[in-house]
């Protein structure tokens, strides 16, 4: 599977490049250059680190899965910025929603310290943001810092994504007039972007240092769901051998056929399009004016369990071994949506003073996931949420820890048992460090995302994993205070897993495998000690046994 590929670094004379390829290309004398399969590709070098942005993974066309890229490596790309992120609704919180965006977003970007060298662990992140938000511009996600800060004589190839959200990743076009079967594979373009830039990385990573043998994917929130369906999808395992999730299983569940045709009815509606030529002529300052309507009747990216890009049978597939081939480490932290218990019409560090406010949110999930595949149901067991709520002495803590377990932590778990069971290279971590909150408080004012219990809530851990400390600063507060051991001994947890399968490394050691009978887990303390801990919350995970997921009629 390994490629030799001709390898251009260090000085390139800009008259080399003159003329050729794209039009409008620069170089200067200290641009390092690779030579891939699909084109000599021009990045840019700061502070030891070689970053090659904005690469074209797929030929893009609307509503249709993408095809290979045709350019070659006589054509001279420039790959110094990043590429659009996909159209998406405005936040203040998702950096990437403010542009510049585009249907066309079909990028990645690498990271390496040395082209040279070769077969080097490739490590490929998938981004979150309920497959609605999110891009690979998002400065938390540079991965510069990641391959900076490996120790000398260390390196890897880091590499983000950027794939289709939204209704653009995935839409039931069938009651369209003028509908054909090639339009049949837009209920999860979403999940053929991503396969499509893995087989681009199968077929040019070697050309940048990488060993095409030994990728990791990681994902975080609706990119660790993302993950998880291509671990199900044994197809997809001839581009990757390990994969990392970080608080992501709650995303795993895919919606049914008529939820859907329903959704995709009322965004048709919105659009004001009635024909499939109405919808693929669509202009991206079309489609950017209707997002915050097509938003509000979006519960999530519209992934379903299409028979055909995701198995009817996915979390079966799973149970019973479809990624024995494939090293999994999973992980969630302690206050993973805490900020629903935030009171913030009186204060952003004081919770509010109601379970039920909580319960009703959990509610409103399930009931607009009403038989959706692989769900938790969690409030459909009688007695089930009192019992646990009588567990604690805090009402709302305790709903709030209930939410966090049915969203986020049992689900994990559950999969971190069924790949136990056929990959004994599964290994667990639950993340509880986060920065003081007063710090939080003092250096982002209002802004401040912090959690009224003082422990890590949803993306703390990938603040760390990546260590862009100018990143994500309402929830990390000063980046003059955040951790470097932290930093360190999280990026070095990913590197060994990603470099050899097993997570231990000269930071930190001791980490033992998971497995049902064990529940040994590597629990990253609030006071910053990283300890392995068998049987770690199996009260909890015994009370919450009796939660299955819904598998349909």
């Amino acid at each position: 599977m390994k490629r030799v590929q001709k390898v251009l670094t260090g000085m390139i004379l800009a008259g080399m490049l003159a003329g050729c390829g794209t039009a409008g290309q620069s170089a200067t004398a200290q641009d390092p250059a690779v030579a891939a399969p699909t084109g000599t590709y021009v990045g840019t070098e700061e502070n030891g680190v070689m970053s090659f942005k904005g690469i074209r993974y797929g030929t893009f066309t609307p509503f249709q899965a993408a095809s290979d890229v045709t350019t070659t490596t006589e054509d001279t790309i420039e790959a110094k910025t990043f590429g659009d992120n996909c159209i998406q609704p405005y936040s203040e919180v998702e950096v990437a929603s403010q542009g510049p965006n585009s249907h066309d977003c079909l990028y990645l970007n690498i990271w390496t310290k040395d082209t040279t060298t070769t077969d080097k662990p490739v490590i490929v992140f998938i981004h979150g943001g309920s497959y609605i938000w999110g891009g690979t511009s998002d400065p938390t996600y540079d991965g510069q810092f990641f391959v900076r800060n490996l120790p000398e004589g260390e390196d890897c190839v880091f590499i983000t994504m950027n794939y289709r959200l939204s209704f653009m990743g995935g839409v039931d076009m069938s009651s369209l007039e003028g509908y054909t079967e090639e339009y049949a594979d837009a209920k999860n373009l979403s999940k053929l972007d991503q396969t499509q830039a893995l087989k681009w990385i199968q077929e040019n990573i070697s050309a940048f240092g990488g060993d095409p043998d030994n990728v990791t994917i990681m994902g975080h929130s609706a990119g660790g769901g993302a993950v998880e369906m291509l671990v199900a999808d044994a197809d997809c395992h001839a581009y990757f051998n390990r994969a990392i999730i970080n608080s992501g299983s709650d995303t795993r569940e895919m919606i049914s056929d008529e939820i859907a045709a329903e959704q995709s009815q009322e965004i048709f509606e919105i659009l004001g399009v009635t024909s499939v030529e109405q919808l693929v002529n669509l202009t991206d300052e079309q489609i950017s004016e209707k997002m915050e309507a097509i938003n509000e009747v979006m519960h999530s990216g519209l992934r379903s369990a299409d028979g055909n890009v995701i198995s009817k049978t996915w979390w079966e597939d799973l149970v019973n071994g479809a990624g024995a081939d494939i090293d999994l480490m999973i992980g969630s932290v302690n206050g993973e949506e805490d900020w629903n218990a935030v009171d913030w019409d009186h204060s952003v560090s004081e919770p509010v003073d109601d379970p039920n406010v909580i319960r009703d949110m959990l509610e409103t999930i399930e009931t607009d996931y009403a038989g959706t595949y692989g769900r938790l149901y969690s409030l459909s067991l009688d007695g089930f949420y009192e019992g646990f709520l009588a567990m604690g002495e805090d009402p709302v803590k305790q709903a709030m820890d209930f939410y966090n377990q049915v969203c986020f932590v049992y689900p994990s778990l559950l999969l971190a048992q069924a790949q136990a069971e056929h990959n004994p290279n599964t290994y667990v971590y639950y993340w509880e460090y986060a920065p003081a909150m007063e710090d939080v408080l003092e250096y982002a004012g209002d802004s401040a995302e912090v959690s009224p219990y003082g422990r890590a809530m949803h993306t703390m851990d990938i603040c760390y994993i990546f260590g862009t400390k100018d990143g994500y600063t309402t929830l990390t507060g000063d980046p003059e205070k955040m951790s470097d051991d932290m930093i360190a001994k999280a990026q070095a947890m990913v590197y060994s897993f990603a470099k050899t399968g097993d997570p231990n490394n000269d930071l930190v050691s001791g980490w033992e495998p998971y497995n049902a009978q064990t529940q040994k887990q590597m629990v990253i303390s609030a006071d910053g000690s990283w300890n392995c801990v068998e049987g770690f919350q199996s009260d909890i995970m015994d009370y919450f046994k009796q939660l299955q997921p819904y598998l349909g009629e």
